[in-house]
């Protein structure tokens, strides 16, 4: 699993840190964006003692660096991402939009936890930082990826090779927390991102505006972020992505949570064993008490 933060944001710098429990990520290379521009890059190489201290390595874990951002490009809109990976990370007290986003989001299905509510319950230690990151990446973006791999510090060496979450298990609690009900999730099986198109019903007739998707093998998509926010409900939910559109993947140790707003495409071949999507069915949603928070969400 990929941790860090944003803890300076400027006009001129960024700063922060970032760790993997895999991989210490030193002098790796990481990369800031403005609506899919990057404006500045730089090494993961800056020692921090505190982060030693917190047993993250050897304690370089952070970087800082210089960023050059257009006028009328906010502050406040700067990701971070590791070179040749999909983890991004966002800034804790914003969200990643463009100038015209705040009347376009007014507009947008986003789920029964609100914007502002997301940092609040995160400082109040009821949100784990999986359920933070799935919070804002979903409401920013408009897509996530949820990692399944069990932690090495919570698995047993004799385990550690394939150890992985269930994911129909994490899809249910993810998009529980999404609607902040209990809700089951049906399992549609389908060929390929392609068939979405086909079968648009798939993402369109269920209760959650997001669905997850998961397959034994690796597939990729592009998906062109933020394009679930202006109101676009009413259009096709798979079309071809925009220049610039980010690249996210899925596959047997990771989930993709895409909102069905969203434009996204097939990157490459269908994993041949095909896709399995995770949704919330109508019926279902209709039985259970709205606004119930969910067993993963801890009082603080």
């Amino acid at each position: 699993m990929i941790r860090g933060a944003i803890e300076v944001a400027r006009s001129t710098r960024i700063a922060g840190w970032i760790f993997s429990d895999d991989d210490g990520l030193r002098d790796k290379t990481v990369l800031a964006f403005v609506a899919g521009r990057c404006v500045g890059a730089g090494k993961v190489d800056k020692f921090r003692q505190d982060l030693l201290d917190a047993k993250l390595g050897s304690g370089y874990c952070g970087f800082d660096f210089p960023v050059k951002l257009a006028d009328g490009e906010p502050v406040g809109a700067i990701i971070v991402k590791l070179q040749f990976s999909d983890a991004a990370l966002i800034q804790a007290a914003s969200r990643v939009s463009c100038p015209d986003d705040a009347e376009a989001a007014g507009s947008a299905d986003l789920g029964a936890v609100t914007q502002a509510s997301v940092a609040w319950m995160m400082d109040r230690g009821m949100l784990e930082q999986a359920e933070y990151d799935f919070l804002k990446c979903i409401q920013s973006a408009g897509a996530y990826e949820r990692g399944l791999r069990v932690g090495k510090r919570n698995t047993p060496v004799a385990d550690r090779a394939d150890s992985r979450l269930d994911p129909r298990t994490v899809a249910q609690e993810m998009l529980a927390l999404f609607l902040l009900s209990d809700v089951p999730v049906a399992e549609v099986g389908i060929a390929a991102v392609s068939d979405l198109v086909a079968n648009a019903a798939v993402l369109r007739r269920a209760a959650a505006p997001v669905a997850a998707i998961w397959s034994p093998e690796r597939g990729r998509i592009l998906l062109e972020e933020r394009s679930h926010l202006g109101g676009r409900r009413s259009g096709a939910a798979v079309a071809e992505p925009a220049a610039g559109s980010i690249e996210y993947s899925f596959g047997p140790d990771r989930l993709l949570f895409v909102h069905r707003d969203c434009r996204f495409a097939a990157l490459g071949p269908a994993p041949v064993s095909g896709l399995t999507v995770f949704t919330v069915p109508l019926q279902e949603a209709a039985k259970v008490p709205a606004q119930k928070r969910p067993a993963q969400v801890r009082a603080a």
